[in-house]
């Protein structure tokens, strides 16, 4: 649909001054698009969504349709794929913190587990002894090394010895293999991707013949963007061919004999949903402090995601029309409804503005639904507007009750 100030005057006038808009058109088209790239360098690839990048339920049952997989990091999201219907053998289990008693009914639906520490050992002993009549499959997540300034706090160390422990720990159980190898590391240029690479070629080297059923890349794949966005990066965003070449590439060369042709887990979260969402907000004031000119806005930076800083993202704004109340600014801030000094959207914007207008930034599906908090005001509505059956609520707006619901 073809957003104009008429449409945004209606769907404010229903949902309020501020709401996000989300198109699963988009979301579908890089999922087709982006497996697409790796299964033409190495067909046996599948996707397991991250859950916890953006785990709106209409996109995660999107997946689900699409013969796609679930990765999830806690009881929450795994609640959600079942929730929707996804089997437990189309969910990955990764993260630090696992109960005993989630594992063992995920292990039981025949899910995969890949284990973050030592602890998850005991815990699977204890839980294959009591079904000793079930056989359970198991991956071990590896700390990845690639040289970073700080290393990682997740996954078992190879360089120590502890990997080959714990893969031979776990194959000591009499009902338990491991079958799996598991990597994630937080960084979306292509130079790490290609050292993650070479990481996971020395972890498979040191079990020479082992048969593997899967290897999980994880994810951290950058999304599509526009020229504006982009030129704001320190480095060239990669594509999806891009990724493929080095990721399923790799695959390729390390399996080449083809006596073992593991699956290829990618773990997309930013990719699939970043450019799917957008944050509609309504002009409430423009004024001038000293020679700095400010305009006030229905939304709040703390509903975007808030590990990134110092970006501008893709901008729009959408013209009342009422005459003689647009200026003309060269150098002017929009800024949050929060009490927050801090709290700014976006930065030496150019262009004309009014009172009334919205302002909608694009590229805000990843993360920002899933961090915010209920700081100031109450959560915003989610609204779909791709197909033809007009706008659907897909989260309606967070009132007061529900946000003090739970105190006591």
């Amino acid at each position: 649909m073809e957003l104009n100030y008429e449409i945004l005057e209606k769907l404010s006038t229903k949902y309020g001054d501020a709401f996000y808009l989300v198109d699963s058109s988009v979301f579908r088209k890089n999922y087709e698009e982006l497996l697409a790239a790796f299964c033409k360098i190495y067909p046996n690839t599948r996707i397991a969504y991250s859950y916890k990048t953006n785990y709106m339920p209409k996109l995660c049952k999107a997946v689900k349709d699409m013969g796609g997989a679930a990765e999830v990091v806690s009881e929450m999201e795994l609640w959600l794929a079942k929730k929707i219907g996804v089997l437990g053998t189309d969910i990955y289990y990764n993260g630090p913190y696992k109960k005993k008693e989630v594992v063992e009914e995920f292990l039981l639906q025949g899910g995969h587990l890949n284990i973050d520490a030592e602890y998850e050992i005991e815990m699977i002993k204890e839980i294959a002894g009591q079904y000793p009549d079930r056989a359970f499959c198991i991956g071990v997540r590896c700390n990845v090394d690639i040289g970073q300034e700080t290393p990682s706090r997740f996954g078992i160390n190879m360089a120590s010895g502890e990997l080959e422990r714990a893969v031979y720990l776990l194959n000591q159980i009499t009902n338990v293999k491991v079958v799996g190898l598991h990597c994630h590391i937080p960084f979306r240029t292509l130079d790490t991707y290609v050292k993650r690479m070479e990481f996971m070629a020395k972890v498979i080297a040191k079990f020479p013949g082992y048969v593997w059923e899967y290897i999980s890349l994880g994810g951290g794949y950058m999304g599509k963007m526009d020229e504006q966005m982009a030129n704001q990066m320190t480095f060239d965003p990669p594509a999806f061919a891009e990724y493929a070449a080095v990721v399923a590439g790799g695959m390729n060369k390390y399996f080449s004999d083809g006596s073992c042709r593991p699956t290829l887990i990618i773990e997309p979260g930013s990719a699939l949903v970043a450019n799917a969402m957008k944050y509609v907000m309504r002009v409430i004031e423009i004024k001038k402090v000293r020679n700095k000119w400010i305009a006030s806005l229905a939304g709040s930076s703390y509903q975007i995601n808030p590990s990134i800083k110092g970006l501008n993202r893709s901008i729009s704004v959408y013209h009342s029309g009422k005459e003689g109340m647009r200026t003309i600014y060269s150098d002017l801030d929009m800024a949050g409804y929060t009490c927050i000094e801090s709290d700014y959207l976006y930065q030496n914007y150019s262009g004309e503005l009014a009172k009334e207008d919205f302002v909608i930034l694009s590229n805000v599906g990843s993360y920002s639904l899933v961090m915010k908090p209920p700081f100031i005001l109450p959560d915003i509505p989610v609204i779909e507007l791709s197909g033809d059956g007009g706008p659907e609520l897909i989260k309606r707006a967070q009132t007061a009750e529900d946000v003090f619901m739970y105190y006591e």
